[in-house]
């Protein structure tokens, strides 16, 4: 019985097992595939990194390199052309001082065995050098190739490398002692440097250990000055000992006779045990190619660095399909027992979604509404507000105009600052008032505008004049500007007021005059508000007739807009400053854009200040 039943599970099953084997299998086959994909990617990409970032280190060692030697030479001109040597005075004390202080001076930034100077002969007068050390003066240096250069070309000379006596090889820089006068050019000797190659290089960078990242250094005669390999220091590259050992590589002897011409280069190639990453990058010196530098990096170093990654990678994932197999394959046997509790929840939890969300559609419609009486109670309030506040205005002007009889004039008197206060305080509640009627009007699309043909710049200048306390108009054939100053709280501002690319004669628009009017008297006190003393407000009005607009720009070089307002600058109760209900701005825009304009705001590039405009289209057009 027991073992029918049991044979009955599997062969009711069959679907479970048949699922169980294909998520044991599909998961792994995947992982392996995905993981090799993976492995090759991550290995291409560190490697590219690392070519990139071994670029740039070739470059900037040549760099480093042609800055020193450039310094040397430099230094060695200004010790040529120093008062007592350029007079022949080779062994003074005060040329034998100047001397040590040179060599003190090179030797801080770059390693030097001595400096030197010799006479028209070749024959050293001076030598500097650290103590313990051989001293070569009067010893005759005319068999030396650069000494002869230095003296035939009269020019500064870098030396091949050289064998010294210690058996250390070396390079010399010098630099010539000319005398000019009026019959020629006369040479009397040297000053230079000699620069042990190992320490000299061993600066920039490892030229001893060829198992990890190292330099090595080429001369224009691809004489290598500094590798690892010590016994292919001082021999050609492109010689038999050298190619014997690279195997004579013809990609290799490319890629170096690339960079000894001058240009950077790249290679990947075999050389002795193993692969390597070179990048190579020349060195000038006066516009030629004096050396090459080539830093040249083992890839298994590169590989290396990732491999333990990979590997604690390839374990972990692993360890996670394994994981959720595992799990897998548990849930399925517990969703075969449990799917019709399952199919219960799902069933309680729709009608629960249902309910839900006849509750929100219920909630969002009471919102509606909400927002429909909020709307109609601040129309009706403003609309409400506008005849007491018409009325408090006109008494507080009847109670400022008491002076016909001398009881009227001393009540007027004793009552002065109240009924400015109440007159004040009065038409800053009716222009409250008569922005949220405005905005509420435009909320609806209940604006009616009064379109008709005026000009605009006959506006503005009715507007400014409202604005100034004093004028001045200069007038040419294309320009005119008026300038204004204008007293706002206390403060005194300048109001320049001009036009561009505008012809004689009106700028005609159409439109509603008044709202246009309160838009640019917005703008003017925005400018006005966010100045400081003795600061200018300009007007702009810009006619551009090609393409059929014009455009009017105010700036001012106060505080500028704080850069988390200005996207959100024209849209309601957004204020720069904590007076005022924060839709001036707002409605602007609904004017001048049911004007089919646009209107604009930004920060001045000079950081001082910012400029509102707006375009409105020219009646013409």
């Amino acid at each position: 019985m027991r073992k029918g039943s049991f044979l009955s599970f599997f062969t009711a099953n069959n679907s479970v097992i048949i699922a169980a084997i294909l998520i044991i299998i599909i998961p792994l086959s995947l992982y392996f595939y995905f993981q090799q994909e993976t492995e090759s990617s991550i290995r291409n990409s560190i490697f590219e990194q690392q070519k990139q970032n071994q670029i740039g280190s070739s470059k900037a060692i040549a760099t480093h390199l042609e800055s020193d030697i450039e310094l040397i030479l430099s230094r060695l001109q200004g010790l040529a052309s120093s008062p007592s040597i350029m007079n022949g005075d080779f062994t003074s004390n005060v040329t034998k001082t100047l001397l040590k202080d040179y060599y003190k001076i090179i030797n801080s930034s770059t390693p030097v065995d001595r400096v030197f100077l010799q006479d028209k002969y070749g024959v050293s007068v001076l030598d500097v050098a650290p103590p313990d050390t051989i001293n070569y003066t009067g010893i005759n240096f005319s068999f030396r190739e650069w000494v002869n250069q230095t003296k035939n070309t009269l020019s500064p000379v870098i030396s091949d490398i050289f064998l010294g006596i210690d058996d250390k090889n070396r390079i010399a820089m010098t630099y010539p002692i000319v005398i000019k006068n009026i019959s020629g050019s006369y040479y009397i000797g040297l000053v230079g440097a000699v620069i042990p190659t190992s320490e000299f290089f061993n600066f920039y960078g490892n030229i001893y250990d060829i198992q990890s990242q190292y330099l090595a250094v080429l001369d224009n005669n691809s004489t290598q000055l500094a590798h690892p390999v010590s016994s292919f220091v001082g021999k050609p590259f492109f010689g038999k000992y050298t190619q014997n050992l690279t195997g004579q590589n013809e990609n290799l002897n490319n890629f170096v006779k690339t960079v000894l011409s001058g240009h950077p280069s790249t290679i990947i190639y075999e050389f002795m045990n193993g692969e390597r990453l070179n990048t190579g990058h020349p060195v000038f010196i006066d516009g030629i190619p004096k050396y090459s530098v080539f830093v040249v990096t083992p890839t298994s170093i590169i590989y290396s660095t990732v491999d333990n990654i990979i590997e604690k990678e390839r374990l972990q994932m692993l360890s996670l399909i394994i994981g959720i197999i595992a799990a897998v394959l548990l849930l399925i046997l517990y969703l075969n027992r449990v799917n019709v509790t399952l199919d219960k929840a799902v069933k309680k939890r729709t009608a629960e979604l249902e309910d839900a969300n006849l509750k929100l559609e219920s909630a969002n419609k009471h919102i509606k509404i909400h927002d429909d009486m909020q709307k109609e109670f601040i129309n009706m309030a403003a609309h409400e507000l506008r005849n007491p506040v018409q009325s408090l205005l006109g008494f507080s002007d009847i109670l400022g105009k008491l002076n016909k009889r001398d009881e009227e004039k001393r009540i007027a008197l004793q009552y002065k600052d109240a009924i400015e206060a109440i007159s004040r305080s009065s038409k800053r509640l009716k222009r409250l008032v008569d922005i949220i009627f405005d905005a509420t009007q435009l909320d609806n699309n209940l604006l009616i505008l009064n379109k008709e043909s005026f000009d605009l710049k006959d506006m503005t200048e009715q507007l400014v004049t409202k604005y100034q306390t004093h004028d001045m108009l200069t007038n040419d054939n294309k320009t005119y500007v008026k300038s204004n100053s204008v007293i706002h709280n206390k403060h005194k501002h300048v109001i320049d007021f001009s036009y561009i690319n505008n012809p004689p004669g009106p700028i005609v628009v159409k439109g509603d005059r008044a709202y246009l009017t309160q838009v640019m008297a917005n703008l003017i006190d925005n400018a006005i508000e966010f100045t400081q003393n003795e600061c200018t407000v300009k007007i702009i009005i810009d006619k551009v007739v090609d393409e059929g607009k014009v455009i009017v720009t105010i700036s001012d070089n106060g505080y500028g807009i704080h850069p988390d307002i200005l996207p959100l600058l024209f849209t309601k109760y957004v204020k720069k400053s904590r007076g005022g209900a924060g839709l001036s701005l707002y409605i602007s825009k609904k004017i001048i854009e049911a004007h089919s304009g646009e209107i604009w705001a930004n920060n001045n590039d000079n950081g001082k200040g910012a400029t509102f405009g707006f375009s409105l289209p020219l009646e013409d057009q």
